[in-house]
C-alpha cells in the first residue's frame, strides 16, 4: 500500500488529489497535514512514499532525511525554492513542480494592473463626491495603453503569455531572459517582441514586469540601481517572488519620484504584519499574492501535482523533475 503525505495550509479540499491517487494507487493511504508537525512526521511522513507540499513548506535536508520512504517531493507552484533540491538529489528524490500553470492568471493580472495604474477608475470613484465632474476631475491625464512600452524581465511561460497579451492591445514589447531557447525565440517572434539588454530595456520601458525566478543571482535583484535605470513616468510590477526586489529601495524610489508607481502581488515577507513599511507606502498597490489563482488554474495546479507524486511514486521519469544530474 502506497502513503502520499499532502501537507498545505490554504486549499479547502482535496477532491482532485483524492480522485486521482486513488484511481492510480487503488487501496493507498492520504493523510493531510497543515505543516510539517512531529506527530505526523513520526506516524506518517516516516513511512510515506510521497510529499505533496504547499511553497510555504520548507524541505530541508534534515527533513528529507527523516522521510525515509520518499520517492518523490511534489510542489504545489512552479517554484521550488523551498525545498533543498540539491539535497534531496543527494539522497535520490526527484523534486517535480508545475510550471506554467497560472500563465495565463498572471498576464492578466499584470494587464490588470498596467490598466488600474493608468486609469485609476478607484481614484476617480472615490471622488465623485468631492463635485469635480469631467475633465476638470483629471489631474494627470492617462495614457493610450497601445501607446506604452512594456518591458518583461523573464521570458518564461508568464512572460511569454503576457507578451502576447500586450502585443494584442497594441504595446511595444521588449524582454530579457539570462537564458535562451529556441521556444522563446519563436514566441518572441509570434508576438513582435524583442529582446533587449536590461539596459536598454529599463530606459525605454513605461512598464516593467518582473517575471523572474527566485535564485541566488536575482535576489535583491531591483535595487536602486536598477530604479535609477528606469524612466521617472515608469510602473513597476512584481508577481514573481518578493525576494527579487529590495523593498526599501523601491519604497525610496516611488517616495522620491525616481518612478511613479508600483503594483505587487508578492512581498518579502509573507503574510506581512500590519505594520510592514510596504503596505504603508504611496502609490505602491500591494494585493495578497493571489494572481495565480483562478478556478481553472487551481483546479490544474492540483491535478499536476498529485499527478507529478503518483508518475514518480510508479517510476515514471517525467520532464518535471528540477533536479535530475
Amino acid at each position: 500500500m502506497e502513503r502520499f503525505w499532502i501537507v498545505d495550509d490554504e486549499w479547502p479540499d482535496y477532491d482532485v488529489e483524492k480522485e486521482l491517487l486513488n484511481k492510480n494507487h487503488p487501496g493507498c493511504e492520504i493523510r493531510f497535514s497543515k505543516a510539517v508537525n512531529p506527530k505526523d512526521l513520526e506516524e506518517f511522513g516516516s513511512v510515506a512514499d510521497a510529499l505533496i507540499c504547499q511553497i510555504n513548506v520548507p524541505v530541508d535536508k534534515s527533513l528529507l532525511e527523516k522521510l525515509k520512504k520518499c520517492k518523490v517531493v511534489s510542489v504545489y507552484g512552479a517554484g521550488y525554492n523551498n525545498v533543498d533540491a540539491a539535497a534531496a538529489r543527494s539522497l535520490n528524490v526527484p523534486v517535480a513542480n508545475v510550471p506554467g500553470y497560472c500563465a495565463e492568471e498572471v498576464a492578466d493580472y499584470a494587464m490588470a494592473a498596467i490598466y488600474h495604474q493608468n486609469l485609476r477608475l478607484a481614484h476617480y470613484a472615490s471622488h465623485v463626491s468631492n463635485g469635480l465632474w469631467g475633465a476638470r476631475a483629471v489631474k494627470k491625464k492617462p495614457r493610450r495603453v497601445s501607446q506604452l512600452t512594456l518591458f518583461v524581465v523573464g521570458f518564461g511561460f508568464i512572460g511569454q503569455k503576457l507578451a502576447e497579451k500586450a502585443s494584442g492591445v497594441g504595446m511595444t514589447v521588449l524582454y530579457h531572459d539570462y537564458v535562451e531557447s529556441p521556444v522563446m525565440k519563436e514566441k518572441a517572434q509570434k508576438f513582435g517582441a524583442r529582446k533587449v539588454s536590461i539596459e536598454e530595456g529599463l530606459a525605454k520601458a513605461d512598464v516593467i514586469s518582473s517575471h523572474l525566478a527566485l535564485t541566488d543571482e536575482t535576489r535583491g535583484f531591483f535595487s536602486n540601481n536598477i530604479f535609477a535605470q528606469m524612466k521617472k513616468e515608469a510602473h513597476f510590477i512584481n508577481a514573481s517572488r518578493g525576494g527579487v526586489v529590495d523593498e526599501p529601495a523601491l519604497i525610496e524610489a516611488v517616495k522620491n519620484g525616481v518612478i511613479a508607481a508600483a503594483t505587487l502581488d508578492v512581498i518579502v515577507n509573507e503574510p506581512p504584519k500590519p505594520d510592514d513599511p510596504i503596505l504603508r507606502a504611496e502609490n505602491i498597490c500591494v494585493t495578497p499574492h493571489i494572481s495565480y489563482l483562478s478556478e481553472d488554474s487551481l483546479r490544474e495546479l492540483k491535478f499536476r501535482a498529485a499527478r507529478n507524486a503518483s508518475d514518480i511514486a510508479r517510476g515514471k521519469d517525467i520532464p518535471e523533475i528540477v533536479n535530475k544530474r
